[in-house]
């Protein structure tokens, strides 16, 4: 839980009997590589933290596999729309290599964001991250050659470390031919 309590401190103010409340409130989940936390049709009830390792979240789009999102140690994520509104996920979640994961139930996450605003805060600060994150994705969709895309990965070294580049190819929407061209 180090790696959760030190994002936590970084992020808000709390006391420490705040924060071993906070965190005592997370279960431990190890996935291996390549199982699945999440597939499209399920319900997500927990919210989750990468302690260790990497997931890939994905769907199927005309029986091919486009990878639409990364959560790497230090991240919070969750199929957001199936946790929020309580509806089956549209995303796959896969572990990418064996994870160490934390995770809190719904009512667990309430309870907190009831009991202390600080962690409305946290909450908040990380959906603007993955918000600004995701607003990148799209703009470079949009603006930026796919050769540029590709490219551009070299300066985020945990995506060229950490990622099958089967996996960045459909990210960046770059058929994977046109990178044995290179």
């Amino acid at each position: 839980m180090k790696t959760l309590k030190d994002h936590i401190k970084r992020t808000i103010s709390v006391s420490d009997d705040e924060l071993e409340y906070m965190v005592q409130l997370f279960q431990p989940l190890t996935l291996e590589k390549e199982t699945h936390l999440i597939k499209a049709g399920q319900y997500c009830d927990n919210y989750y933290f990468v302690e260790t390792g990497s997931l890939r979240v994905y769907t199927m789009v005309d029986n091919l596999v486009v990878t639409n999102w990364f959560a790497f140690e230090g991240n919070f994520f969750t199929d957001l729309e199936s946790y929020t509104y309580q509806c089956q996920a549209k995303f796959n979640i896969q572990a990418i290599e064996n994870c160490s994961l934390l995770y809190i139930s719904r009512s667990n996450m309430n309870a907190l964001l009831a009991q202390y605003a600080a962690w409305g805060e946290l909450v908040r600060k990380t959906w603007e991250q993955a918000f600004l994150r995701l607003t990148q994705i799209v703009l470079s969709v949009q603006t930026i050659s796919a050769k540029g895309r590709y490219e551009h990965l070299f300066n985020h070294q945990e995506f060229i470390q950490k990622t099958p580049a089967k996996d960045l190819v459909t990210l960046l929407g770059v058929p994977d031919p046109s990178l044995s061209r290179k």
